[in-house]
């Protein structure tokens, strides 16, 4: 509804024009009434019409000279005068000075109707046309921050400035920061397998409303900083770049506003959202520096957690000197998967997302080791001779699954369904005779490894079989051979007693089932590649 105030000395004539119309279909209401030009202002002052029905002939202060006042305080009001005939020349005096219209006396309501129709049209218009302009104005400011926060960005310091003023941009050198807040997966990834991976997209209608929201509390809990200006950046994340009054202030920023933030969307919502804040500019030349400083750190959620402000300046570390997934590890993962052992898969990617949980690692050193681990599994999917699209579908792709994680837990739930899937094709359900004759081996030779006179012919000869039927169906059910395990039960055993204590070598060979030291050393080095006094060295660093 449009306000309109009636302005005229006579109370008959205010209260007819009350009355005598359907302001409702009108789409106007009448607000307030003024005897004269004065009382007039007073009430406008207060009720911020959008119409003026005025009198020109007026006692204190006549309507030309309302008008005038009227359109200097409020310029977008519309002024329709209301005149006798004698007074015509009066009237387009005013609409020269910006009146809208008028009406002479006498008027029926054809005519009444018709000229406030004529006002409200151009008001609308005016309105459109207002909030169009914004809204290009707005696209212009944000193109602009676009581009100045661009890496590829071109644009030499005389065009920047140019385009700060002609844009209402203040951006003073040594005073600006840039905060990236992301919205985080709210729904946890689902079990099972599914061709696109283990979890589907997020409703993108519920990502707009949220973004939205996230977008009216940041302009509250920023405000108080500094100058702010919020756009979003090609990835839909709200970008923020804070102007500080000084150099000082900008320094003392503690990122509260963005801890406030985070706070109030995790009590309110079903979600969290993650801050990262670049580094303070000396310069809006550097701007695209901070910006990917702030990206940076968000990325860092999958290591640092999500749900909270992380500042790239404060992630420390040299996360390139990680020694990601050693191979001893992925061996042991090798070698659980042929030997068909479940518990050992499990306890293997338990000690890889351990040590990922531990390091402050890079998100791109991370992802590396992450498709470490799913090349390892593949590759024992194909050597147990399972077809990859078959298996997991044919739109497989699990650098983009791990991309789209937000956290290491969901990096591992992820994980350990892909290894439970290949596992359960590989290994199946296996109940025959010859796999319960290989599962009985495993445990004898678990049992009685430290014996150094068990040999294949005594794990057959407790067994009551063949020595060669044993080779035969050890070979075939576990991928390796009898006196190949045996070594790797002693070796792992070895390596757990180095370093525990003062043992001598003597001792940790005779407990791993070796007579002799020398023996000993000769195998653990063909096996790892270092001996045992060299390992103790490692172990001990």
């Amino acid at each position: 509804m449009y306000k309109v105030i009636i302005v005229d000395d006579e109370p008959l004539f205010r209260e007819y024009l009350q009355k005598k119309f359907n302001w409702t279909a009108l789409g106007m209401t009448v607000v307030c009434e003024a005897r004269h030009g004065i009382e007039a202002l007073e009430l406008a002052a207060e009720h911020r019409p959008d119409i003026a029905l005025v009198d020109i002939n007026m006692p204190f202060m006549d309507g030309l000279a309302l008008s005038e006042q009227l359109k200097l305080r409020y310029p977008d009001i519309s002024i329709v005068l209301v005149t006798g005939h004698n007074e015509f020349e009066y009237a387009r005096q005013a609409i020269r000075m910006g009146v809208r219209d008028y009406l002479l006396k006498p008027f029926d309501e054809e005519e009444f109707v018709v000229t406030l129709g004529k006002v409200k049209s151009f008001m609308e218009a005016a309105r459109e046309e207002k909030v169009s302009s914004q809204d290009q104005s707005a696209l212009l400011r944000e193109s602009f921050l676009l581009k100045l926060i661009s890496r590829d960005s071109d644009m030499k310091r005389e065009e920047i400035e140019t385009a700060m003023a002609r844009l209402r941009v203040s951006l003073p050198p040594g005073r600006c920061l840039v905060a990236v807040t992301e919205i985080d997966r709210w729904r946890a990834p689902q079990a099972g397998m599914t061709a696109a991976g283990p979890h589907g997209p997020d409703n993108p209608e519920d990502q707009s409303l949220w973004r939205h929201t996230v977008d009216n509390m940041l302009r509250e809990l920023v405000a108080a900083c500094g100058e702010h200006y919020l756009f979003h950046d090609a990835e839909g994340r709200s970008v923020s770049i804070i102007v500080f009054d000084d150099d000082a202030e900008g320094r003392a920023f503690d990122g509260q506003p963005f801890e406030r933030l985070g706070q109030m969307v995790e009590r309110h919502f079903k979600f969290t959202v993650t801050v990262g804040l670049g580094r303070l500019t000396d310069d809006y030349m550097e701007l695209r520096q901070s910006y990917r400083d702030a990206l940076l750190a968000i990325r860092s959620k999958l290591t640092a957690g999500q749900g909270g402000v992380i500042w790239h300046e404060r992630l420390g570390g040299d996360p390139g000197r990680f020694e990601f997934f050693s191979v001893e590890l992925q061996e042991k993962l090798i070698y659980h998967l042929r030997m068909k052992d479940r518990a050992g898969v499990e306890e293997g990617l338990d000690q890889a997302f351990a040590d990922l949980g531990r390091a402050r690692v890079t998100v791109d050193n991370a992802l590396t080791g992450l498709m470490g681990l799913v090349s390892l599994i593949l590759s024992f999917a194909i050597e147990s001779g399972q077809e990859i699209d078959e298996l997991l579908g044919p739109g497989f792709a699990p650098y983009r699954e791990l991309r789209r994680m937000a956290t290491i837990g969901q990096c591992r739930e992820w994980m350990t369904e892909l290894y439970r899937c290949v596992m359960e094709s590989s290994f199946g359900q296996r109940s025959s005779k010859s796999h319960k004759l290989y599962e009985a081996a495993k445990r004898l030779i678990h049992e009685r490894f430290a014996d150094s006179e068990l040999s294949i012919d005594a794990v057959a000869g407790a067994l009551y079989i063949d020595s060669s039927y044993l080779r035969k169906v050890f070979k075939r059910e576990g991928g390796m051979s009898v006196s190949d395990y045996l070594t790797y039960v002693r070796m792992q055993k070895a390596k757990e007693l180095i370093g525990v204590g003062e043992l001598k070598l003597t001792v940790i060979a005779e407990q791993v089932g070796y007579s002799e030291a020398g023996y000993f050393s000769k195998w653990f080095k063909k096996h790892f590649g270092v001996t045992p006094s060299e390992y103790e060295n490692r172990k001990r660093r």
